[in-house]
């Protein structure tokens, strides 16, 4: 795995290699989500929708942006006490995903909405700018939004999402990944009152407290807002099709945690960033954990979010 940073004004590029064994976590040993302590609840309208997100700590901030199956606690367990120590700490909830609005139209989940989402909270906010750290859905509401307003992110990290402009061929032309992708069919074509295939959709989930705690959440929620997301986006058959990349390119510094065992995405995914990422890209792989990196491989994650955060404070002190 390589790390190639970019970085203005620094003339000499580094080129590092970070691969890491780590021991195999327990999963059933990991807890489920909890509630930090100083949490602040806080709703806000966007177009006739409502957000809800939680608001924890003081200082810069930092917005963690869940993915699917799953809900804006699930960074409470690793995450926002080790954060929120030193950052302002926001997570929100999706839209289609209570206690956020669930609007019944496939078209109110579009990307630009989701991005419209993530701004009216920075607005409300105040917040000028942001580190954006996003899983998975949220992954990749993080890279359209970095792209629309690379003014507002400080800095991009995208944890086992989609790197959108490689997506973009590997599903159209990649039988691996067209394989991979296969249960986003069912999930396109999934109405409202239909059977929910609940164990099915959180199976992949390794700790199996929480997995029993998302699958709560899910019999308890609509899905079918959360669901309309990838008709939205998510590219399906026929394949084929040449699509644009125009306007996927980040033009913020970029980090990408990735765990190796992924059941959605292929390797193939990390192959070929450096175009992508003007800023320079840093990729870190986790060999021994899923799809859900940062609970399968916590510590490691927290240590990288903080490595590549202080290295941006460094550099740009110098400036």
């Amino acid at each position: 795995m390589f790390v190639i940073q970019r970085y203005p004004l620094i003339i000499l590029q580094v080129l590092v290699v970070l691969h890491y064994h780590l021991p195999w976590i327990n999963a059933s040993a990991i807890p489920s989500s909890r509630s930090p302590k100083g949490k602040q609840d806080i709703a806000i309208q966007n177009e006739n929708v409502t957000i809800h997100y939680n608001k924890y700590g003081s200082g810069p901030v930092i917005v963690f942006q869940h993915g699917f199956p799953d809900k804006a606690t699930t960074w409470n367990t690793f995450q926002v006490d080790k954060f929120a120590d030193s950052y302002t700490v926001i997570t929100p909830f999706l839209r289609g995903y209570p206690p956020s609005g669930v609007p019944d139209a496939e078209e109110e989940y579009t990307k630009e909405k989701c991005v419209s989402d993530l701004l009216a909270i920075l607005d409300h906010e105040r917040t000028q700018s942001a580190t954006i750290i996003g899983h998975d859905v949220g992954g990749a509401v993080a890279q359209y939004f970095a792209a629309a307003h690379p003014e507002r992110v400080h800095a991009l990290i995208m944890v086992n999402t989609p790197v959108l402009p490689v997506f973009e061929y590997l599903i159209e032309f990649d039988k691996d990944q067209q394989k991979m992708a296969e249960y986003t069919i069912q999930y396109e074509a999934y109405q409202l009152g239909q059977p929910k295939n609940i164990s099915s959709i959180v199976k992949f989930i390794l700790n199996a407290t929480y997995r029993h705690e998302i699958a709560e959440y899910l019999e308890q929620s609509p899905i079918d807002g959360m669901l309309h997301f990838y008709n939205e986006n998510y590219p399906g058959p026929p394949y084929g099709k040449n699509l644009s990349t125009v306007g996927l390119v980040q033009n913020v510094p970029s980090m990408i945690l990735w765990g190796e065992n992924d059941p959605y995405f292929s390797p193939k995914m990390i192959d070929g960033l450096q175009p992508w990422f003007l800023k320079g890209i840093r990729l870190v792989t986790v060999p021994d954990a899923g799809h859900w990196v940062f609970r399968d491989s916590p510590e490691k994650v927290n240590a990288e979010i903080e490595s590549f955060l202080g290295l941006l404070r460094k550099y740009n002190t110098k400036r």
